[in-house]
C-alpha cells in the first residue's frame, strides 16, 4: 500500500506543477519524493509519505501502548526528523540532486496514533499535510488534467465514485 500512497502523492505534486523524483536510494534507506518547481522562484520539497488507517505505533518510535511524556514525544520526533530529513546522508543526496537549493520538509500522513506529534514536527520545520487533503484535491481537480500514471487512473476512479 505504501507504494500506491506514494504514487498518489506523486500525482498530486505533478498536478501542482512539480517535477518529481520518487524512491531515491540513500544507502539502505530512501527518500520518498523530491519535488521541484519554478514559478516565481525555485521551490524544492523533500516529501515523506506515511499513511496508516489503523496505526499501531507512533511516528516518533516506541510501539508501546503506554502514554508518553512530552519529553519522550519530542525526543522521538527529533530522531525521526533526523532519520527522514536531516541526516548527513539525506542532506548529501539532496545536494547531489540540486546543490544550492533550500528544501522544504513535507510529511504526508494518514491517521496518527498521537496527533500531538504533528506539533513537534512543525516546531522542527516539517510541514504536515493530511493524506485526506491530498486525495480530496486530486478528486476535485478538473478532468482532463491527467498524466498516464497509476495515480491518475486512481484519481479517475475516485471521481467516478463521486459522480455515480
Amino acid at each position: 500500500m505504501a507504494l500506491l500512497d506514494e504514487q498518489l502523492v506523486d500525482e498530486w505534486l505533478n498536478r501542482k506543477g512539480f517535477f518529481t523524483m520518487r524512491g531515491l536510494k540513500v544507502g539502505n534507506d530512501e527518500i520518498d519524493l523530491l519535488a521541484v518547481r519554478m514559478i516565481d522562484q525555485l521551490e524544492c520539497w523533500h516529501v515523506e509519505v506515511q499513511v496508516s488507517y489503523r496505526p499501531i505505533g507512533y511516528v516518533g518510535g516506541n510501539r508501546s501502548a503506554r502514554r508518553r511524556t512530552p519529553e519522550e514525544i519530542q525526543l522521538g520526533i527529533e530522531q525521526w526528523v533526523h532519520k527522514k530529513y536531516t541526516s548527513p546522508r539525506k542532506v548529501a543526496r539532496r545536494v547531489a540532486v540540486l546543490p544550492s537549493a533550500q528544501w522544504k520538509y513535507i510529511f504526508v500522513h494518514g491517521v496518527l496514533k498521537d496527533e500531538s506529534e504533528l506539533e513537534y514536527m512543525t516546531g522542527l520545520g516539517v510541514t504536515p499535510i493530511s493524506y485526506k487533503q491530498v486525495l480530496n484535491e486530486l478528486r476535485a481537480a478538473p478532468a482532463g488534467n491527467t498524466s498516464s500514471s497509476l495515480g491518475s487512473d486512481i484519481t479517475e476512479i475516485l471521481r467516478y465514485l463521486e459522480n455515480d
